[in-house]
């Protein structure tokens, strides 16, 4: 996993939104944070039928473009900032085998979205 430097500087670059697919995304600290304050909302289990799917769906995660198991790098220029689904749904594959376009070749979706970090003030 890339070190909390190297997160932020993803987060930095590409934002509270999935490189690949565009949806905004809360980082799991934040989701712990409200979980607490909000227990009975915000159901979070071992298993994915008891998650909040929202929150499943909108969970930020960090993937290798070329994955990690595959030999690539911590480097910035070799990850991106995806949501659960898109970052499982290819899992170590290449782009190339998955038949993705290379999401560096966009702009990231830089908005207002702040994924929830305001929760966290």
């Amino acid at each position: 996993m890339p070190s909390l430097t190297e997160k932020r500087g993803l987060l930095a670059r590409d934002g509270f939104h999935c490189r690949f697919c565009g949806i905004p995304l809360v980082r799991s600290e934040t989701r712990s944070l409200i979980r607490t304050v909000f227990p009975g909302a915000l159901r979070w289990g071992s298993l994915n039928s008891e998650q909040h799917a929202g929150f499943q769906a909108l969970w930020l995660q960090y993937d290798h473009l070329i994955p990690h198991a595959r030999g690539g790098t911590n480097e910035p220029s070799n990850m991106v900032v995806t949501c659960a689904p898109c970052n499982n749904g290819r899992s170590n594959l290449t782009l190339e085998e998955a038949g993705l376009l290379d999401p560096r070749l966009r702009e990231p979706r830089l908005t207002h979205w702040d994924g929830l970090e305001r929760f966290r003030a």
